[in-house]
């Protein structure tokens, strides 16, 4: 039990540090707060919200993973290297199709809770 709390509590100092140091995850909370605050005053319907939050699950996952994965390509290697380029473009390019499907659906439900104002 002690090894599972010690493991919540590296995941949850991972999830700080993500915020503290990515620059990117600071705009997509920016974002977050964003469709949150405009789920609650379009008040979303329980689909909407599901929608929403799976997006946002999504995008955040994403971002993680890449910072996680340009800040080891940075330590393993910190000169240029194209090898290195392409995995880090290939983890940017994850975030971009995660965060352009979230915009696509942010529209849909918000446009759809449009006519309740």
């Amino acid at each position: 039990m002690k090894k599972r709390i010690k493991s919540f509590s590296h995941a949850i100092r991972g999830i700080a540090d993500f915020i503290l140091l990515g620059a990117n995850a600071k705009i997509q909370l920016v974002a977050v707060l964003a469709i949150t605050s405009a789920g609650f005053l379009l008040d979303f319907g329980p689909y909407d919200w599901i929608a929403v939050v799976l997006c946002i699950g999504m995008v955040l996952s994403a971002e993680a993973m890449n910072t996680a994965m340009e800040r080891l390509a940075d330590a393993v290697h910190p000169g240029r290297d194209e090898r290195i380029r392409v995995v880090k473009d290939i983890a940017a390019g994850a975030v971009l199709i995660a965060s352009m499907v979230s915009v696509v659906i942010a529209v849909l439900v918000v446009g759809k809770n449009l006519p309740k104002l």
